[in-house]
């Protein structure tokens, strides 16, 4: 196949295609192999009958509409990957003959593609910077955390229960007609009263109770509660408090320090603790500023962002989201049944986000086209390496078949992307954060960081805090519990393509009618 590729205005481009005479009949063929099940020949058994037949039977002229209807879509996104186009929307396809076994076939597509950004100053622009900064508060609350990973458990006496405390219990739920709710008892049932692992309610009628009593209290689920049967719902529970149990710390101190690192001592340990949270907040501080320069390198930037790559672009943000719900165990539509919205609302939401992303994407394009930036091949293996690890194929056929389907091409795009962004950080100038601004980073790290400890907010990763050194085993004593997707006659078409990343034929969408 050969495909030459033609500027015609602004940023729509022609693809003239000629398909080899073999690449027509192989097509053909894998029609006629296909009409062979669905269509019942007199005397043949079925999928036996001679091509002959098939064609006699349905005619030669549907047959090659039926194959071009078919095949079409895979040449034409077969060229785009050969030609190393980047299209976002539609294709008009044009063709003037129909398919020709002898002779091959001919056909252009007009497609838009990306827009090249106009570039004003990327090198040497000034952009501010924070100053890394590690509060002594910070370094000893890491500690503290860490401290809570050793501690034990150990049982309490004459006194009642508070929050923190772990309580070792027998419940049972009744509806409050009477008769018992299933799923609603557990014996030697253990919990941190106050982590809100139960009910609120539950966890609050808790506190002041003791080790032996008997309690029953009634509660009422929330109306957004998981199981619908219940929301609403009040449940008279009955409590048996079998033990208590309090966090016992080890004694801040050397031999916590042994236990916990590496290190000899205290103050060595507490030392590579400040240099971890330091080297974590350079890493933060560095992300901004790169972000910060790229906002001012796409400020003097001139770049036209066209509606259908805002509009894939705000789908990639809302499905994201969606995925990020689903793996908190909560469906979109409840989401949003919750939330009082629905897709298309959020859709719009994003669709300032989704603008700005796809301009500072062009943007660095045409850094990378400008600065004659390529990725590096060996960060491309290594993310190979990482695909290949959860499929069957060896990383050599991954991307061998990445390079088919068009989705290396990708790859390099993106890994290209990055590099261009770290050429700008390199070259920018830090100044001063305005104090103003600076304060204003300090809360949005507060929002993050309390979002951080409620998974109900959003697609948040819940880290525990690991070590500083060699691994050590917890001290003796009981651990505490959660530490740790009519043929076309000559003339106009239109194809939907698209590159799939999956194994087949170029994986093109197949086109649905005419135009």
């Amino acid at each position: 196949m050969s495909a030459n590729v033609t500027k015609i205005e602004d940023n729509k481009v022609r693809l003239d295609v000629e398909v080899p005479a073999e690449a027509v009949k192989k097509g053909v063929e894998a029609k006629v192999r296909e009409l062979r099940k669905q269509i019942r020949v007199p005397g043949f058994r079925p999928g036996k009958a001679p091509r002959r037949m098939i064609e006699n039977h349905v005619g030669r002229d549907y047959l090659y509409m039926e194959a071009l209807q078919d095949s079409l879509p895979n040449w034409y996104s077969e060229a785009v990957v050969e030609t190393d186009l980047r299209p976002i929307d539609r294709p008009e396809i044009h063709f003037d003959e129909t398919l020709d076994e002898e002779e091959g076939f001919k056909f252009s597509a007009t497609v838009e593609v990306r827009p090249e950004a106009k570039l004003g100053a990327y090198k040497g622009v000034e952009a501010p910077k924070r100053e890394i900064e590690v509060a002594d508060e910070q370094v000893e609350e890491q500690i503290e955390e860490m401290r809570g990973q050793f501690a034990t458990l150990a049982a309490v006496e004459n006194r009642p229960v508070q929050e923190g405390d772990f309580i070792v219990m027998d419940f049972k739920g009744e509806k409050m007609t009477g008769g018992p709710l299933e799923g609603a008892d557990a014996e030697d049932y253990m919990i941190e009263v106050g982590r809100s692992e139960l009910l609120e309610d539950f966890e609050k009628n808790l506190v002041g109770m003791t080790a032996g009593e008997r309690k029953q209290f009634a509660v009422a689920f929330p109306m957004d509660y998981t199981e619908e049967s219940l929301r609403g719902q009040s449940v008279l529970f009955r409590v048996h408090l079998k033990e208590v149990k309090e966090r016992e710390l080890p004694p801040l101190d050397d031999e916590f320090a042994k236990e916990a690192s590496e290190f000899e001592t205290l103050e060595e340990f507490r030392g590579a603790v400040r240099e971890q949270l330091e080297a974590t907040e350079n890493q933060r501080v560095e992300a901004e500023f790169r972000g910060r320069v790229l906002d001012v390198v796409a400020e003097g930037a001139e770049v036209e962002v066209p509606g259908v790559m805002v509009d894939e672009k705000a789908d990639e943000m809302v499905s994201s989201f969606e995925r990020s719900i689903r793996a908190q165990g909560i469906e979109p539509e409840q989401y949003y049944q919750l939330a009082g919205s629905n897709r298309e609302e959020v859709r719009e939401r994003v669709r300032d986000d989704a603008s700005d992303t796809v301009k500072k994407e062009l943007v660095l394009d045409a850094i990378v086209a400008a600065e004659g930036i390529e990725a590096d091949e060996h960060e491309m293996m290594h993310q190979i390496e990482h695909l290949a690890e959860d499929s069957d194929r060896s990383p050599d056929e991954v991307a061998e078949l990445m390079r088919r389907n068009g989705t290396y091409a990708l790859l390099q795009e993106e890994l290209a992307r990055n590099q261009a962004l770290e050429l700008l950080a390199e070259n920018a100038v830090p100044v001063p954060m305005p104090p103003e601004e600076a304060e204003s980073v300090e809360e949005i790290e507060e929002v993050i960081d309390e979002a951080a400890g409620t998974p109900e907010t959003g697609d948040v990763e819940v880290v525990e805090a690991s070590r500083v050194g060699e691994a050590g085993e917890p001290g003796d004593g009981e651990e505490v519990p959660g530490a740790g997707e009519p043929a076309p006659d000559a003339g106009e078409a239109r194809v939907e393509a698209s590159v799939q990343t999956g194994e087949g034929s170029a994986g093109t969408e197949k086109d649905e009618g005419k135009e």
